[in-house]
């Protein structure tokens, strides 16, 4: 019976690597003093420690790689999963503006008809206080002669103010545009 063994990412030891970069530092230089004949002794725990390196470099490399490839396929993972996380909540986001869009127009068409109701005199007070571009907004979607009552109403300078702002909308070489 055979059995198929899959590769197993091992973490290297730091002392393996701590000793593998020693041998690297050393350039070998301890274990060519060894090889000159020279006595065991003091020096003999640090020609140990090239040997050591010297027999393990190539497995601590080859552990080194494998952690190395084990890190980069996690990695990947948290990657993909973070994209697929951040595609569901653009979708969410999309489907929230969808629906507040919605509410926003109809909104809008309600504040059109409560002012198209309200008598020219009111209506002026009231889009006499708002911004411009929410009164343009509304005095376009009114009927003709319902926005000529409402700045009829309003102050002088605000109606030509707004006017001029409804001009610029219409000119097709206006920035502005709704």
């Amino acid at each position: 019976m055979s059995m198929v063994h899959s590769p197993v990412f091992v973490r290297p030891s730091w002392a393996a690597l701590l000793l593998s970069g020693l041998f690297v530092l050393t350039g070998g230089a301890a274990v060519s003093a060894q090889s000159a004949g020279e006595e065991p002794g003091a020096g003999q725990s640090a020609r140990n420690a090239v040997l050591y390196c010297q027999n393990n470099a190539v497995s601590a490399a080859d552990a080194r790689a494998s952690w190395q490839a084990w890190k980069l396929i996690s990695l990947e993972a948290r990657l993909a999963q973070r994209i697929e996380e951040l595609a569901r909540r653009e979708v969410e986001f999309e489907a929230w503006v969808e629906r507040r869009e919605e509410m926003l127009a109809a909104v809008e068409d309600q504040v059109v008809t409560i002012i198209a109701r309200m008598r020219p005199e009111a209506a002026a007070a009231q889009l006499a206080t708002t911004d411009d571009d929410t009164a343009v907004g509304v005095l376009l979607k009114l009927k003709a002669r319902q926005a000529s009552g409402i700045l009829d109403e309003m102050d002088p300078g605000r109606a030509a103010q707004l006017t001029q702002t409804m001009v610029g909308i219409s000119d097709p070489n206006s920035e502005r545009s709704f």
